[in-house]
């Protein structure tokens, strides 16, 4: 019985949410929402497909990893994506993530499916994730 009150529950509150996200008064907040949640999963795509061209001695600095540590891609004007590293992300794994871009882009198969990345961006304007215990950021991040 509890599973099904948890699924009307989650029901509801997605419905009471796409009604909110219609009225006039929040549109700027669900089209707020859209992007972030689009950002989010072109990041969460960027990690996995980085993480296939993994390294041997590369796996334990990747651990260190998460979706929040990836850049951000926004479209660029001439047919490409402008990357916006994020500004906390540690400078080693910062490296790391410029030579697994690499391996990628060396892939005839991402390159076909893939736009090309344009290195141009400053540093992104997103604000370091708060979590709940500070052991829990496992070192990934870099001092501010």
């Amino acid at each position: 019985m509890n599973r099904s009150k948890a699924a009307c529950k989650t029901y509801y509150e997605t419905v009471h949410r796409s009604f909110r996200y219609t009225q006039p008064e929040n549109t700027l907040r669900a089209e707020a929402a859209k992007h972030s949640a689009r950002s989010r999963a072109r990041r969460k795509r960027l990690l996995e497909s980085r993480q296939s061209v993994l390294a041997h001695e590369e796996v334990e600095l990747w651990k260190s990893a998460t979706v929040d540590l990836m850049s951000d891609e926004e479209d660029g004007i001439v047919g490409g994506w402008i990357v916006r590293p994020p500004s906390f992300r540690r400078p080693d794994l910062s490296e790391l993530c410029v030579k697994l871009q690499s391996r990628l882009e060396a892939t005839p198969k991402y390159r076909a499916t893939h736009s090309r990345r344009l290195h141009i961006g400053p540093a992104s304007e997103r604000m370091l994730p708060v979590t709940s215990n500070p052991e829990e950021a496992n070192g990934q991040f870099t001092e501010l």
